[in-house]
């Protein structure tokens, strides 16, 4: 369970990173393009809703 959660949350912030990236792009804020960007992750998106899935797929105990 920690390491699904560690997916979401590191999958969650690379999702925001790569979106804020292509925010800025998208509005003027930098002469290249978006996938000029190291940090861009075009699938990120994607390995978000993934990650979230997995994490919602574990069979958890009731407390």
């Amino acid at each position: 369970m920690r390491q699904a959660f560690a997916d979401v949350v590191s999958a969650g912030i690379a999702k925001g990173m790569s979106e804020g990236l292509k925010h800025g792009v998208e509005h003027g804020h930098a002469q290249r393009t978006i996938e000029s960007f190291e940090a861009y992750d075009p699938e990120a998106e994607a390995k978000f809703a993934a990650a979230l899935q997995s994490l919602k797929d574990l069979k958890l105990p009731l407390l």
